[in-house]
């Protein structure tokens, strides 16, 4: 009797110790999620001060397009990579039209969209892609095609320089397929907007295109061009230093060759110096 007691006494105090050794492990593990917690709030709340909230495009949306609601959302993003130029709210957005694509995650900023929706009174500005800039050079009928060169065609730009700046008179194609932006003063119109954002974006040439009233002008004298700001410099200096004629290309051809540099060597028509 005495023995059948003691051994229940035993089998007792190894449960207890069971029991104990249990509610020890989940003190333990009960412990570590609330410490895991503790850290994971710090971080956010530590990190919630390096972030600021913007407006990116919610999917990709092409130029030209009326913005909706649902083309924007708002993102944290980490204030050092946060756009000067950009917005906090879909509000100030909603309604205006892009000028220029936006990629699913961008940044909308005042530079990618249109101040109003409505584009048809901006300037020769509003039909200027991204890096170009618009360059007048000097015609006349002859230089410019009879004057048969219309906004929104491809021309060619050759210089004419003289033997006594290089030695031999002489022409060569300084660029091939160059958007005409204007002629006179007739320019091109910017492309009404697009309804919605899946249409499918022009992205060849110029944002603008020929208006509807563009007639042949035998007496403008400027053609503005559509191109880099090197060509800009090289246009420049070309004009300065001796004169430039376009020679229109056929409608959407923007092949580019290698022409020579000419001279009339070749056919004998430089001037022989008598002999004294």
């Amino acid at each position: 009797m005495a023995r059948t007691i003691a051994n229940m006494s035993k089998g007792s105090g190894r449960g207890l110790l069971l029991l104990a050794l249990l509610f020890a492990a989940v003190a333990a593990i009960l412990a570590i999620v609330a410490l895991t917690r503790s850290n994971s709030n710090q971080t956010v709340s530590g990190s919630s001060g390096d972030t600021t909230r913007v407006v990116v495009a919610a999917q990709d949306v092409p130029a030209r397009t009326t913005l909706e609601s649902g083309m924007l959302k708002l993102a944290d993003v980490p204030k050092d990579t946060a756009l000067s130029n950009g917005y906090s709210s879909t509000d100030a957005i909603v309604g205006q039209i892009t000028r220029y694509p936006l990629a699913a995650n961008e940044q909308v900023t005042a530079l990618k969209i249109g101040v109003t929706s409505d584009v048809s009174n901006e300037g020769l500005s509003s039909v200027l892609p991204a890096g170009t800039r618009a360059f007048s050079i000097t015609v006349s009928e002859e230089s410019g095609v009879g004057g048969l060169i219309l906004p929104g065609d491809l021309v060619d730009v050759i210089a004419i320089l003289k033997k006594d700046l290089v030695g031999v008179d002489k022409a060569v194609t300084l660029m091939q397929g160059i958007e005409v932006l204007a002629v006179a003063q007739n320019a091109q119109e910017a492309i009404p907007p697009q309804t919605s954002a899946t249409a499918t974006p022009d992205t060849s040439g110029t944002l603008g295109e020929r208006p509807s009233d563009a007639k042949p002008n035998p007496d403008a004298r400027t053609v503005t061009l559509a191109v880099t700001e090197e060509q800009a410099q090289l246009l420049a200096l070309a004009q300065s230093s001796g004169t430039l004629a376009l020679s229109l290309r056929s409608f959407g051809d923007r092949a580019t060759v290698t022409p020579p540099e000419t001279n009339l060597v070749p056919y004998g028509a430089i001037a022989k110096t008598p002999s004294p």
